[in-house]
């Protein structure tokens, strides 16, 4: 509950809503969640912003990922990041470095990449807030908050084509951080070989290996 009552008829009206809001949510992003998983890879163009009013922060690039179970490549603003599930391997073009770290599943706040359409699954309470221009507008509060570096998730999700089409992340500090997805091609033929990395590929890059 985000705010106290002093009637009880009141506080119970709100309860109610609330519980009902949550049942919706829930169906949505089962019938969200069922779908994804069918998929074998997924393909998606997204743009990337940060926005900080406090600190006049507001910074935009593009990006595209390819995912295939675990595995995934991330290209944004000069660097790809490859995993294969295990291992993840940042490269920076304009240093010519690679970064080589394991993939933590212990680390609570991250949000990995190949999870972004389906970070809603573990470890958040959810809220259906409204149907806005054929959009589900759901936030998602995480259960473990002390421990998160953000305080509301907002799933932004076609109704026609139960699919997201904007996250919003936004952090204890101020900052709020977009994800809108501009193009979404799922079932697409990628190979495993994609998601391995190979030194002979980046000649005179210097490996850092953090693992």
């Amino acid at each position: 509950m985000k705010s106290l009552f002093i009637l009880l008829l009141a506080g119970v009206t709100s309860y109610t809503a609330f519980a009902q809001e949550d049942t919706k949510a829930k169906e949505i992003l089962d019938k969200l969640s069922a779908k994804t998983k069918a998929y074998k890879t997924i393909k998606a163009d997204f743009q990337f912003t940060m926005v900080n009013k406090a600190e006049e922060t507001n910074e935009s690039q593009s990006g595209k990922i390819e995912l295939k179970g675990d595995k995934y490549i991330l290209t944004i603003s000069g660097q790809d990041v490859i995993s294969d599930g295990n291992s993840m391997w940042t490269i920076l073009k304009e240093s010519k470095e690679v970064q080589i770290n394991e993939i933590d599943e212990e680390d609570e706040d991250a949000i990995s990449p190949n999870k972004i359409f389906t970070l809603y699954e573990e470890g958040f309470k959810y809220k259906y807030v409204k149907e806005d221009k054929g959009m589900h507008i759901i936030n998602l509060y995480p259960k473990a908050a002390a421990e998160k570096s953000f305080h509301r998730i907002t799933l932004y999700i076609n109704k026609a084509k139960n699919e997201i089409s904007k996250v919003k992340v936004y952090g204890k500090d101020g900052t709020t951080t977009t994800y809108s997805i501009k193009s979404f091609t799922p079932n697409s033929t990628i190979p495993d070989t994609k998601f391995s990395f190979s030194k002979t590929k980046f000649p005179g890059y210097e490996i850092i290996d953090l693992r």
